[in-house]
Formats: C-alpha cells, structure tokens, sequence
C-alpha cells in the first residue's frame, strides 16, 4: 500500500503544480485581454451610434423626398392637384393633412367658410317669395299642416334655381316630418342631398346640414338600409370640399358616427367607409381652425425663402401655432401654394420600425427629448446630436438598451476565464480522485478475488472430501449391509450435486460475464419445475432438519428455460437452508397474479438489514456475519442475471431476525 501511494501522491503535486502554472498564465492573458477589450468596445459603440445618427437623419430626407417627388411644378388644375396631395397623404401614415391655399392664404382644401362675413342677398320670384311666406303662415301661425305643404310644392314650380329647390324641399321635409310621413320626408331630404349638396342658405349654411340630421331622426329598421347610402355619399361631398365646412361639421359628424352605432342591419363595409370619413373631415376642420391664419401668415412674409428647402421646392415650417411634433410642409412655387402637415412623431416612429439597426453589433434605444438635455459627464456612451438642417429644435439621443453592457462583458469574459481555469483544477482534482478510485476499486477486487477463490476451494473441499470418503469406504468394503451401502451412495450422490450446482453458478457468471450464456425458452410447466427443485434439495433439508412448506397452484405454463429456472428456485433454497438459525422452517409458493407468475421462498431466518439489501445481487457480495457462513457470493448474482433475461424482476422483502422473501415475477409469456 505504501510503495503505491508514494507514486501516486507524486503524481498529484505535479499536476497541482501544473495546474497553477498554466492558471497563471492564464489569468495575466486574462487581465490585459479584458482591458483591451473595454477600450475596444467602447469605440466600436461611439462608431455605431454616429453610423445609427447618420442612418436616421437620411431616412427622414427620403421619407420627405417620397412625398414632394409625387408633385410637380406642371400641376395647375386644382383638381387634380387635390387628388394628388389626398393620394399621397393616405400613402404615409405621418402625413396628418394635405392643404391647398390661394395665393392670398385663404384654404381652397380644406373647403371651411366659417362665418361669412359678406353674405349676399339671394333673389327669389315673386311667386317664389308669396307662395313660401304662405307655406310658413299655414305652419307656423295657422298650423295647418296641408295648406303648408301644398304652398310649399307651389314653390318647386316658381323656382329658378339650385338654392330655390333646396329651400322648397327642405320646408316639404319639415312638415313631412311634423305630418309623421317618413317615407315622404326621406325622400325630401335625400333629393337635397343628391341633387342640390351645395346649395346654402341666406347665412352660408349648406341645406345638406339641415337635411341629414333629420334624415338620421326618422330611421328605423325599415328604411336604414336605403339610408346609409345617403348618408355615404353626404360625408363623401363633404370629404372632397364639394359641401364646405363649417364650425358646425364637427358636431354633425359625431351625431352620424353616434347614430351608425345605434342602428343593427348596418353593412360592415359601408360602415368602415362612413367611419373613415368621418375621421377624415373632423381632421379637416381641426386643422383649417389650428393652421388656417398661420398657414395664411406664411404666404403673407416677406422672405418665406428663409425657411429650409427639403427637396423639389418644399419648405420645411415649423409650426408655432400647433404642438412641437407637427410641421408644415409647403411648396409656394405652385399657382396654389400646397402642402401637408406632418406629425413628426409619427415620421419618426415609421423609420424606427424600419430595419435601421440591421448590421449593427450593439441594440440601441432611441430617444427625442423635448428639449434639451445635456449628456451626463460619468457617461460618454450616449450620443447627443442636433436632427439639422430640418429639425433644429430637435436633439436625438442614441444610447444602449443595455447601459451595463460593457460591465457585462467584461464581467463575462472574466468569468469565462475564471471558469476555464476553475475547470482545470477541477479536472486536475477529478483526475487524481479517478487514480485513487481505480486504485481503491482494483484493491477491492483483487480482495474479492482472494475471499472468492478461498470460499470456492473451501465450498469445493467440503462435498469432495464427503464424496472421497464414502467412495472409499465402499471401495474397501468397509460396508456391510445393503441399507448402509445405499445410504453411502445416496451420499456421493447429493454431495455431487451439491458440487454440481456451485460449479454451475460458476460458469454461469463467467458466461454472464463474457456474453456467452444461451437460453433455450420453451413453453414450461413451472409447477414440475419447482416440484423437481425441492426434490433434488430434499436430502438437505433432512439432513438440516427443514419443514417445507409448499403452496403451489397446478399446471400454470410459462414460456422459460427449464433448467435456468430450476436453477434460480435451488439457489434460493439454498440460501435459505444457509441462513436459517432455529426456526427451520421453508415455504415455497406459486401462483398466478394477472400477466405474471409469482414464485416466492420465505425462510425465518436471520435476515438482511434494510442497507444492505441494494448489494446483494452484486457479484462477491456477502454480507458479513458473526458467525462465518460459507459461500461463493455469485449464488443471488446468477438468479438475477436468469430473471432478468427472462424479462422478469426479483423483489426482497427482509427484517432482521425474521427472515426474508424472495419474489420472482415472471411474465406469462
């Protein structure tokens, strides 16, 4: 033992010592590798960022070079240049609305009259003018209904106009209303609608805000369907400026979207188109009231080509009549200066979801403070730069999402250092426990070995020097009668099959061991198997004074080998004639239990404590005992290595001092 552990022990100091060298080495390379890596990271971040800065400030020029490429200096019908600046907006979610003005600032589109201040005096026949002052006294003062309306319809035939039409029908819808006839009040109102939309009345204000509202009163499910086509095509006038605006707009087209929601046999199609204009002209009439006399102002300036140029003639404004994410973008250039408003936040939340960050090691967050903030002085990772020449009220800031990245990194890599090294002590550490282990397991065995081939040669004298006796005797006549030959004979005969079974567990763990065992399954009766067991250990438990004590259902067949599973059985009831003390008692029991058959052997004997049970069946294994109890070790070793290949499982039920049960549960087939 000495002579190997000095070898062993010197084996250990010089990997140790390896260990440290090389883990020496290894953490100075560390340490000059982490702080180059700082340095280097940093500057790759402060290039990112201007890379980052530079990349956004060119998409905020194309998205605004998108939108004035599609205008050109040639478009002088307004019509169609309304139709290009709507086309346009409803392209790019950042445009919040286009405009159109005249050379003298007023708003051509948005179409909004406001309050007109000069309102002209509208002419009416004389006919006209009796017939309708008859209509109103006949409703207002006589309140009688049918004089009302047949001066009323005398109106359409004295009528010369657009504005006389509308004003005969709108009266003909009020007392349609008033008389309960729907049917004859729809079909007033929407005439209105459809043929006289931009007639107004003597204060400006379009018949059509008269007619809708009381359009919407009458619906009911009957006629709701030939409604909302109506009620389309009227937000659809007032959409594209043919029904101007007015500081009433708002409010009718709340009281359409509030009415579309109260109302069940809607078309969702229809629906969605009503929603979307109604969204649509509310923006209109916000912006004509926010950006009307700014937008009027800025034509008015003497030098309007102070304001930066962003392509294509445009100018960009930055307005001060609404919130500091909105500006203007206008051409005057044009015979009707156009343009749009834009909601800077919007522009740039589009070039964020764009892949602006693609080929960059590093995420970053960006970040538009409303106003300025200076960079903190411990922080030189945060990069601060003005969005000019657009946006000179506007600072960018570019930082880490991770602001303990480089922490992190460096934290990493010292760790990955640290493990590496920690891994090599471990393995160094592990192994030298290997060496001992093998060692340890080698000594072990070799002892095994030892107490394995003197408990054989003991177990192999015992039934050789029995046989060599009796043979002898017999030999040399010794023996004089008949029953005392039989007895000598019936002598060599067990001790020889005593002899029989050890060298049979014997080779059947060498073949275990090599691989070489051979099983022959045939459909058995395992009742005459276990019969022909407890036969042939008979002479033992005579000779041992044994009471057995079987239980064994009859004819119950099973798919085995034969003689392996004798084999198991007189292994078990060996061992149970070896470790029974005073009660010397064996049951043998066989029954079915469902798919499997149970073959169980009980003793009263010393049993095995509760720690041990696990090692068993390992080869060699004999639990030790005061007083010494002979065996090879390989008897419980062989009937588990048989059940296992019989696809079955052995179970130990034991207490000390009590006795064990060992269960075999094979499967039927």
């Amino acid at each position: 033992m000495n002579h190997r552990s000095k070898p062993v022990s010197r084996l250990t100091i010089v990997f140790i010592l390896a260990v440290l060298f090389s883990g020496s080495i290894l953490t100075w390379f560390s340490i000059n590798n982490i702080s180059n890596l700082k340095e280097l990271t940093e500057k790759r971040i402060i290039e990112e960022q201007r890379e980052l800065s530079s990349r956004f400030s060119s998409a905020v020029q194309r998205n605004i070079e998108k939108v004035t490429t599609g205008l050109n200096k040639e478009i002088n019908l307004f019509d169609v240049l309304k139709d290009s600046v709507k086309r346009i907006a409803a392209g790019n979610i950042f445009i919040i609305q286009p405009f159109i003005l005249k050379n003298t600032g007023q708003l051509l589109y948005p179409n909004f009259t406001g309050i007109p201040e000069n309102i002209s005096e509208q002419r009416f026949s004389a006919g006209f003018r009796s017939a309708f002052r008859k209509g109103e006294e006949a409703e207002f003062a006589d309140r009688n209904l049918i004089k009302a309306k047949n001066n009323y319809l005398s109106c359409l035939n004295y009528g010369t106009g657009a504005i006389d039409s509308a004003k005969a029908l709108n009266a003909l819808g009020r007392v349609a209303v008033k008389q309960n006839k729907n049917e004859d009040a729809l079909n007033y109102y929407t005439l209105i609608i459809s043929d006289f939309f931009a007639a107004t009345d003597e204060n400006g204000n379009p018949y059509t805000y008269y007619a809708l509202p009381q359009l919407l009163k009458i619906t009911n499910e009957k006629n709701a369907k030939k409604i909302l086509p109506v009620v389309e095509f009227c937000l659809g006038k007032i959409e594209t400026g043919f029904i101007p605006l007015n500081y009433n707009t708002e409010e009718l087209v709340i009281l359409v979207t509030g009415w579309l929601k109260t109302i069940s046999a809607v078309n969702a199609e229809k629906s969605a188109t009503i929603n979307k204009l109604a969204t649509s002209i509310i923006q209109q009439v916000r912006f004509t009231i926010k950006y009307g006399n700014e937008l009027s102002e800025l034509l008015r300036k003497d030098n309007p080509g102070n304001y930066i140029t962003a392509g294509n003639d445009f100018k960009v404004v930055n307005s001060v009549a609404g919130t500091k994410n909105e500006f203007i973008l206008i051409n005057t250039n044009y015979k009707n200066p156009a343009g749009f408003l834009f909601d800077r936040t919007k522009l740039f939340d589009e070039i964020l979801r764009t892949e602006l960050q693609s080929g960059l090691e590093f995420s970053y967050k960006i970040d538009f403070p409303a106003i300025y903030r200076a960079k903190p002085t411990n922080d030189n990772l945060i990069y601060s730069p003005q969005l000019s020449p657009w946006f000179p009220d506007q600072q960018i800031e570019i930082s880490l999402i991770n602001k303990d990245l480089i922490k992190n990194l460096v934290n990493r890599r010292g760790l990955i250092y640290g493990i590496a090294s920690l891994f090599l002590l471990v393995a160094m550490c592990l192994g030298v426990a290997l060496i001992l282990r093998d060692i340890t397991r080698e000594r072990n065995l070799a002892r095994l070995r030892t107490d394995f081939i003197s408990n054989v040669t003991h177990e192999l004298k015992t039934p050789l020097t029995s046989i060599r006796m009796y043979a002898e005797s017999l030999l040399m006549e010794r023996v004089k009668t008949n029953d005392t030959r039989k007895e000598y004979l019936e002598v060599v005969l067990n001790e020889s099959e005593r002899l029989k079974r050890m060298i049979n567990n014997i080779l059947e763990f060498s073949k275990t061991e090599k691989g070489r065992t051979e099983y022959h399954f045939v459909k058995s009766n395992l009742t005459s198997i276990i019969r022909s067991a407890i036969h042939e250990m008979s002479y033992w438990f005579e000779k041992e004074n044994f009471e057995v004590v079987t239980e064994l259902d009859e004819n119950i067949d099973a798919e085995v080998d034969p003689e392996k599973i004798k084999q198991v059985v007189e292994n078990l009831l060996s061992n149970s004639i070896k470790y029974s003390t005073d009660v010397r008692q064996v049951f043998i029991r066989l029954q079915k239990a469902g798919d499997n058959v149970l073959i169980e052997v009980e003793d009263k004997g010393i049993g095995i404590p509760a720690d041990r049970i696990s090692h068993i069946f390992e080869p060699f294994y004999r639990i030790e005992q005061k007083e010494s109890i002979s065996g090879t070790g390989l008897g419980l070793t062989v009937v588990k290595e048989i059940v296992d290949a019989h696809k079955g499982i052995v179970e130990v039920n034991s207490e000390p001092g009590k006795g064990s049960i060992f269960t075999v549960r094979l499967p039927v087939s």
